[in-house]
């Protein structure tokens, strides 16, 4: 089902990119920077942390929401049409400390631990938009690249004397399709223009691992997006 989803708008897509070659005269094109927040669904990979960190060591890890940035490039097909490709990144991080000890025939050993966890998503999205003017809505389809590293450093102590220290990375990364429909008010008037728009990301799910001992976490990058589109339009 998901399959003949993609594949049906990503036809639309390719109908109305066929569009822009038919009428060149016509088409104007703009380039946009992009603002926003974006609340993908994290629970999953959160829900990890809770089992085999923060429940078992005191630690604190938690994904979080946050800030997009990045750029959009329109092509307009006379008054009402448009093709938008864009692209923007997002990165949430979150990192704690946590110690340990145990004893042996030498005496009381410590490790003092670090560990850093950091995800980055960069969509690459194809959006059909509609204008009713101001007025427009849309949809679209991505690969939404991601990858989530893992990073960790930490000092070891015999009968608190330090005894040394070392430190390590791992990552994971996966690029799902997600589909994407909008709705938005446009403010200006040509040649500068102002966006307001809200997105939602559906079907964008993954794999990421998020630690050594899981091999298959489901990175859920569906959620809604708040966004603000600043720019040019010009032929």
């Amino acid at each position: 089902m998901r399959r003949k989803i993609v594949e049906s708008v990503v036809a639309g897509l390719l109908v109305l990119v066929l569009g822009i070659a038919s009428a060149p005269a016509r088409a104007e094109f703009s380039l946009k920077i992009l603002r926003g927040q974006y609340s993908p669904n994290l629970r999953k990979m959160n829900a990890e942390f809770d089992q085999y960190w923060n429940n078992d060591w005191g630690t604190d890890f938690e994904l979080k929401t946050g800030a997009i940035s990045g750029l959009a490039l329109g092509f307009n097909i006379g008054p009402r049409f448009e093709i938008r490709l864009e692209g923007y990144g997002f990165q949430s991080k979150t990192g704690d400390t946590h110690r340990w000890g145990w004893e042996s025939w030498l005496g009381v050993s410590e490790r003092l631990q670090h560990e850093e966890f950091k995800l980055t998503v960069t969509p690459v999205i194809v959006s059909g938009i509609y204008k009713f003017s101001p007025f427009y809505v849309g949809a679209g389809v991505g690969s939404f690249y991601s990858k989530l590293q893992w990073v960790w450093e930490y000092d070891e102590y015999l009968n608190g004397f330090w005894m040394g220290s070392a430190s390590g990375s791992k990552y994971d990364t996966d690029s799902p399709v997600g589909l994407v429909v909008l709705a938005g008010f446009s403010l200006g008037n040509k040649p500068v223009s102002l966006n307001l728009e809200a997105r939602y990301v559906m079907l964008a799910k993954g794999e990421l691992k998020v630690n050594c001992h899981t091999w298959a976490t489901e990175a859920d990058f569906s959620g809604l997006q708040l966004s603000l589109l600043a720019g040019v339009t010009f032929r």
